[in-house]
């Protein structure tokens, strides 16, 4: 039996980074009623999540800034992973004479050096305060927590920086693209799938009673922890090669994942 349906947002659930389908909506209200436990795993904030699920109408545990938080359906805290102060420093000026945007994510809001015409355009998509940080490199690590630092700007570009990124602080850190203009960096061991692992420990649930879904290469650590991983058609094809199966939306998942429990339900009878 699947137990645990775990969903990633922007580009899966999220269409556009705001609209969620009726039938998506539907789906999950669907599966907490025949019992099905839900979660959203994302590279956004706690309090960002916790408006989607305002929108969709449920209560879900929360895997946030990719893996850094993680928080149970009730607001218990299970798991924090953040930045040592030397290490966000350096990466808060790696990006320095480059054509992206830096993106520093705290607990409960975004925070830039300065502002600029990139975050003006940047600010709509999220759901969260977006400001600039006074004295902002000086306060990291200190008063300052950073669990995730985006670079935002040309994907080809951001590929190339993030070899880089790789090359000098490997050791270190996580790197990949996670959205079409985005490459987020994290300490090394935060990431979706680590803080799968934490809920499903705190939840006493099996890898294999889980299903996730996704839709970038920042999923393919959750992708890596359940046999029942689901990839967007609208993924990059690297992505869907490493699911186990690939659907239009949400909802067609949630399918799959009812007939399955239906024919687990129905071999359990006939024992």
């Amino acid at each position: 039996m699947i137990k645990l349906i775990v969903s990633d947002l922007d580009g899966t659930l999220l269409l556009g980074h705001k609209t969620i389908r009726s039938e998506d909506r539907q789906a999950l209200h669907d599966a907490i009623g025949r019992g099905t436990a839900v979660a959203f795993a994302s590279g956004r904030m706690r309090p960002e999540i916790l408006k989607v699920m305002e929108n969709v109408g449920i209560t879900a545990h929360c895997i946030s800034q990719n893996g850094a938080y993680v928080h149970a359906a009730g607001g218990e805290p299970i798991r924090h992973h953040a930045f040592e102060r030397e290490l966000i420093v350096e990466l808060s000026q790696a990006a320095a004479g480059l054509p992206f945007l830096t993106l520093l994510a705290g607990p409960d809001r975004y925070m830039t050096e300065r502002w600029s015409e990139h975050a003006q355009q940047l600010a709509p998509r999220l759901m969260a305060p977006f400001e600039a940080v006074e004295s902002l490199r000086e306060r990291l690590g200190r008063d300052l927590v950073c669990g995730k630092i985006s670079f935002m700007g040309d994907v080809g570009l951001l590929r190339d920086f993030q070899q880089t990124l790789l090359a000098q602080y490997g050791e270190a850190i996580d790197a990949y693209i996670s959205d079409i203009d985005c490459l987020d960096v994290m300490p090394k061991g935060s990431s979706k799938g680590s803080g799968l692992l934490a809920l499903l420990e705190k939840l006493n649930i099996r890898p294999e009673e889980t299903a996730c879904f996704g839709d970038a290469f920042n999923d393919l650590s959750m992708f890596a922890v359940t046999p029942h991983s689901f990839a967007m058609a609208s993924s990059h094809p690297d992505v869907q090669a490493r699911a186990f199966r690939t659907v239009s939306y949400v909802s067609e998942a949630v399918r799959w994942i009812d007939g399955y429990n239906a024919g687990a339900l129905a071999g359990a009878a006939n024992r």
